[in-house]
């Protein structure tokens, strides 16, 4: 990206936003039978995990830091966020349980 023109400084800007707003809806095909809010619900999920995590995991992973690995990463997390969110509910309940024992 150049951002040198306005269209790339756009880019570089929300382009993190896009790719995860994107897998956010993606992740709808995957995701039977919602309701308009619950649909409402898991973008709003999806695209919030990618825009706070992206900058986290890249860092976590040592993953390139180039723009296009973080593009990459942030479609993946909105994609996937809502297919992760039952998994660490479950995590925790589990963790609360032994420590309540």
């Amino acid at each position: 990206m150049d951002p040198t023109t306005a269209g790339g400084a756009l880019a570089a800007k929300f382009g993190v936003a896009f790719a995860g707003f994107v897998g956010a809806i993606l992740s709808l095909s995957f995701l039977k039978g919602l309701s308009r809010w619950q649909a409402f619900c898991a973008v709003l999920t999806g695209f919030s995990c990618s825009v706070f995590l992206t900058p986290f995991l890249v860092a976590f992973f040592s993953l390139p830091t180039d723009v296009e690995s973080r593009y990459g990463v942030a479609f993946l997390v909105g994609l996937l966020a809502m297919n992760l969110i039952p998994g660490v509910k479950a995590a925790l309940e589990r963790l609360l349980a032994t420590r309540s024992a």
